[in-house]
């Protein structure tokens, strides 16, 4: 045998040996088929011989709404720390009353559109009101005429009886409340400029493009008009009789009279004392449901829920009250 023909001979038995050759081909029909992408890697061909579509990274961070830690917020309001529990009732926003807070940061130096959406928040209510009489000043010892010839003066100074105090509790759904959305800078706790109201509970802002900056949104609430019978816009709020201090209301000065002595036929008040008739606030309670916030974030739609929340403002020992 020449030389030639054993080195090639023993190049084929080399080759079937240590696995075959295969020539590069034209044929693209296997599994295992690839095209590059644009990006210099290797995108794997979907059934229509299309790539599949880029899945775009989120422009924020979305932490859980959480009830509020602000200052003045509900959840640090009770009548043991002298807070204007008034301010959660009356109809009027008399300053903002923080109730959820929810953190956002953005990922990525991208402007945002967002819109902030609060779905209607609901729960219960519990309170007692409590409704007595308390005297102020000391005895008035002047005569005063009540009655001549069996004839009454109806001098208010003559009556003679005073309101028994009496607890009131109620409880049930909440069916009066105000919310509001509000988006604060997180670092300065300044609320946002470019942010508009645009609808019930709804706010829509133009973030700036700014990576890893945090904003806070705030719903907060007012307007809980189930905690009290009666108007809120008069006469109602914190006073202070006979050195006691309450959230409600009260009337006109009244009178009682103890001593009625008599000259002839005449009837006379010969003691009283100056009392007024009050309404207070004793005990009050809000409980709500998970509370929902939807945050949409350049089109990217993002929902989360607070755990159901508590309020309770504890007991204003209110005189009068029997708990």
């Amino acid at each position: 045998m020449k030389l030639t023909n054993l080195a090639t001979a023993l190049f084929l038995l080399s080759t079937t040996a240590c696995g075959a050759v295969v020539e590069p081909t034209d044929d693209t029909t296997g599994d295992d088929s690839t095209t590059p992408d644009t990006h210099g890697g290797q995108l794997p061909i979907n059934g229509d011989g299309e790539e599949p579509p880029m899945v775009t990274p989120p422009v924020l961070r979305i932490d859980a709404p959480m009830a509020a830690t602000t200052m003045g917020s509900l959840f640090s309001m009770g009548f043991d720390n002298g807070s204007p529990i008034e301010n959660v009732v009356v109809q009027e926003e008399r300053t903002r009353i923080d109730i959820v807070e929810q953190t956002i940061t953005t990922v990525r130096a991208e402007e945002i559109h967002l819109v902030v959406e609060l779905a209607p928040p609901t729960g219960t209510y519990a309170r007692t009101l409590v409704s007595d009489a308390l005297k102020v000043g000391g005895t008035h010892a002047d005569r005063v005429l009540c009655e001549s010839n069996n004839i009454a003066t109806y001098d208010p100074r003559c009556e003679a009886v005073t309101p028994a105090p009496r607890d009131m509790a109620s409880a049930g759904a909440i069916t009066t409340s105000k919310w509001k959305l509000t988006v604060l800078d997180a670092v300065t706790g300044v609320a946002l400029g470019g942010c508009l109201d645009a609808g019930v509970n709804k706010v829509t802002c133009a973030l700036p493009a700014r990576a890893d900056a945090s904003y806070r949104v705030i719903a907060s609430a007012h307007g809980f008009a189930n905690l009290w019978d009666g108007n809120t816009s008069s006469g109602f709020g914190p006073f202070a009789l006979a050195g006691q201090s309450f959230v409600g209301g009260f009337g006109p000065p009244e009178w009682q009279c103890w001593n009625f002595p008599t000259s002839g036929s005449s009837v006379y008040c010969g003691a009283r004392y100056e009392f007024y008739r009050f309404t207070a606030l004793d005990r009050a309670r809000l409980e709500f449901d998970p509370i929902t916030i939807r945050i949409t974030a350049n089109g990217s739609t993002t929902a989360l829920a607070t755990p159901a929340l508590i309020w309770d403002a504890g007991n204003d020992d209110v005189p009068g009250s029997t708990y």
